[in-house]
């Protein structure tokens, strides 16, 4: 059960969400695939705005995540505190307008670094 306390700390979003205690991010495939990373092996973050989309890349040891959508610069500053729990890209049909966030990743392709 979350207390109200607890539920203060988190911000639920159809793409992503936002937990202060989170150690580590879990990432969703559009294959139900998943990995988990901890923060702890994060390298760093890039955001990269564009007109038609933005892209967020994280580097762990092992792997590139690449992020894509739109509006994407609140989920660069959750990252930087190591406030997000998991993402997952949006479903075509969700429409952003039920949302009270911006925020819409459209694609997340995840690629293991080759030594």
């Amino acid at each position: 059960m979350i207390k109200s306390s607890q539920n203060e700390n988190r911000r639920s979003q159809p793409c992503w969400e936002r937990d202060f205690q989170t150690q580590a991010l879990r990432v969703e495939l559009a294959d139900e695939s998943s990995y988990v990373f901890p923060y702890t092996r994060l390298a760093f973050v890039r955001f990269e705005p564009g007109n038609d989309h933005d892209t967020v890349r994280l580097r762990s040891d092992t792997h590139e995540i690449q992020i894509v959508g739109e509006n994407l610069r609140s989920l660069e500053l959750a990252l930087q505190k190591f406030a997000v729990d998991w993402v997952k890209g949006l479903s075509e049909r969700y429409d952003l307008q039920t949302s009270d966030d911006p925020v819409r990743i459209t694609k997340i392709t995840v690629s293991e670094l080759k030594e």
